[in-house]
């Protein structure tokens, strides 16, 4: 879905505050170079604190951010936004004490080695965040060390001589709350989230379809309960399997069995298709996402390219007889073979009336492109409302092509799946 307005005004409107607060009660020693860097390194430090509350997950951060994968994108920006005030912080605060400052009453140490080791981890994380040469299972627990940073922070400022943070002034006192909230949310993360949200889950079947494995799990006690077009992460247990991942659950709600569709991409998911078998215990945690079709109009495009057919198969199976909706669901692949479910899609959509499935195979020369679009469908473009899920190359595109059509952005239905 589209990034919700809702989180990024809240955000907005916590650091307009600050800075208010910041420069209205300023120390009356405070000259405008030490007022404007430490208001900057006051907002970094609200950014941060954002970027951690939001790795909390929780379910209320998706409603006003638009899900899950928003709420990532706001937490990388957030995190190079705060980066760049950093520098620009710590290039400009000013080193050493005003003349006539008493130093035993305002001591550098140990705020300024904690701010510059803080600095450090911080410029090493983000790099390796944005390197996309480094492998998910190789950054993810680099980027764990965030927390410590984290924490450093809150003891730079803390630390602070009065003359630079007057721990009591009004700017300081909102900082000191915000570093509360976030020290609970980073505990939270670590030690509570994991027993909050996940679910114990038995592999029942491993099965290899063509260039994708699909894992059905039966719960060991209480099942998640999703929605179609949500995903989940899930973590395999037992040496080499630790590292959570995150897939659409293709099965539908309500279903006995969870089931994930999960193209082989990298070693990781090689390493499911060739390695995995029944018996295994899986921790499911989620359900999370916003991508839900139910929200859009009467006549809807679904388009799916490769594996991102997983949330559309999941509507399918849940989708009953009489809906009203006129749903287009154009299927792109490589070749016939490719597609995963098509026999099962092609027995739906015959069962259920409204599906009208558009298989489109590169190999013959039919591709996921909006001229191609505009002959397979009865209706003008902008007449439709639009979900996709595949490649991010061929969604971009797609996004930018409709758009030059005439279809209005809030028609056009995405799920940004990164997560770094």
């Amino acid at each position: 879905m589209m990034l919700k307005r809702q989180g990024i005004m809240l955000i907005l409107a916590l650091l307009a505050t600050f800075i208010g607060l910041h420069f209205a009660f300023a120390p009356k020693a405070h000259d405008p170079r030490t007022t404007g860097t430490t208001m900057l390194g006051g907002v970094a430090f609200l950014l941060i604190t954002s970027s951690v509350v939001l790795s909390t997950r929780l379910a209320v951060f998706e409603e006003w951010f638009g899900g899950l994968d928003r709420m990532y994108q706001v937490h990388k920006v957030a995190g190079v936004v705060a980066l760049i005030f950093v520098l620009v912080h710590f290039f400009g605060v000013p080193k050493e004490l005003p003349a006539g400052t008493d130093p035993a009453l305002n001591p550098l140490v140990p705020s300024a080695p904690l701010g510059m080791i803080a600095l450090a981890l911080l410029v090493i994380g983000l790099a390796l965040t944005l390197n996309r040469r480094i492998s998910y299972n190789r950054w993810r627990p680099t980027h764990r060390v965030m927390g410590l940073v984290y924490v450093l922070i809150v003891g730079h400022f803390m630390t602070a001589p009065a003359i630079f943070f007057e721990r009591f002034s009004a700017s300081g006192v909102l900082l000191i709350v915000a570093a509360v909230i976030g020290v609970i949310a980073y505990l939270y993360s670590i030690f509570g989230m994991n027993r909050a949200t996940g679910k114990r889950y038995q592999i029942e079947t491993v099965n290899a379809l063509e260039r994708a494995t699909e894992i059905v799990l039966k719960p060991i006690g209480d099942a998640i309960t999703h929605k179609p077009g949500q995903f989940a992460f899930i973590e395999l247990q037992g040496k080499g399997w630790r590292e959570p991942h995150p897939f659409t659950i293709s099965s539908e709600p309500g279903a006995e069995r969870l089931k994930f569709t999960i193209k082989v991409l990298g070693d990781w998911t090689r390493k499911v298709r060739e390695e995995l078998s029944a018996g295994g215990e899986v921790i499911v945690r989620g359900p999370y996402g916003r991508f839900d079709m139910s929200k859009g109009g009467d006549k809807q495009i679904w388009l799916a390219g490769g594996i991102g057919l997983t949330p559309f198969l999941s509507s399918v199976r849940a989708m009953e007889k009489g809906d009203s909706r006129q749903i287009h669901l154009v299927y792109a692949a490589r070749e016939e073979k490719d597609a995963v479910f098509l026999e099962e899609l092609k027995h739906r959509a015959n069962q259920l009336g409204n599906v009208t499935l558009v298989p489109l195979f590169s190999q013959d020369g039919n591709f996921a492109r909006v001229d191609i679009m505009k002959t397979k469908l009865p209706d003008p473009l902008s007449t439709y409302d639009y979900f996709l899920c595949g490649p991010k190359p061929m969604v971009e595109g797609l996004v930018h092509d409709l758009r030059n059509q005439g279809v209005n952005r809030s028609q056009i239905h995405t799920e940004a799946f990164e997560f770094r």
